[in-house]
């Protein structure tokens, strides 16, 4: 009876995995998904995380400030090439419907007074993107939500129409 405790006190009893058996792949993806579970991370988590001090902010994994090591790359990147944002924590808000319909919902919410509308001639094509800043229904001077961005889907000659609208995920609610 004593030789068969010892055998299962053996097998209890795991070593702690070497740094090369921790950092394979498989058990990175998993890592990171278990880590994932809190906050979501975007796409160049990675990239951020090595580069910035990172922030949990509306449910996401975001990069706030640079450690001093990329202040000259960031510089170098603004004065002599291209310097990106990743913006992909935004949320996507997909209206479709009648266009008549939608633009007469959606002018309660913004006004001329301020500038464009979802109404503007260009940007009905679908070709371009326009930017306002978005209102509660009929409560244009008070109550300003935020700044957001939209893009009409190109009609086929169909009544109905879709718009995506952009905005921040303090605003989604």
């Amino acid at each position: 009876k004593q030789a068969e405790k010892a055998v299962h006190q053996k097998k209890e009893q795991s070593k702690t995995k070497c740094r090369k058996a921790r950092r394979r792949h498989i058990n990175l993806v998993a890592e990171f998904n278990r880590r994932q579970r809190k906050n979501i991370w975007l796409e160049t988590h990675v990239w951020h995380a090595k580069r910035f001090h990172m922030i949990k902010k509306w449910g996401y994994c975001l990069g706030n400030s640079p450690t001093e090591k990329s202040y000259r790359a960031c510089y170098r990147a603004m004065t002599k090439h291209c310097l990106l944002q990743d913006l992909s924590y935004y949320c996507c808000l997909e209206l479709t419907g009648k266009e008549n319909e939608l633009l007469k919902q959606l002018a309660r919410m913004c006004s001329t007074d301020t500038g464009l509308t979802f109404g503007e001639a260009y940007c009905l094509t679908g070709r371009f993107e326009g930017s306002l800043n978005l209102y509660r229904a009929d409560r244009y001077p008070e109550d300003m939500l935020g700044p957001v961005t939209f893009i009409w889907k190109p009609g086929n000659g169909s009544e109905n129409r879709q718009l995506w609208i952009w905005v921040h995920p303090a605003l989604k609610q």
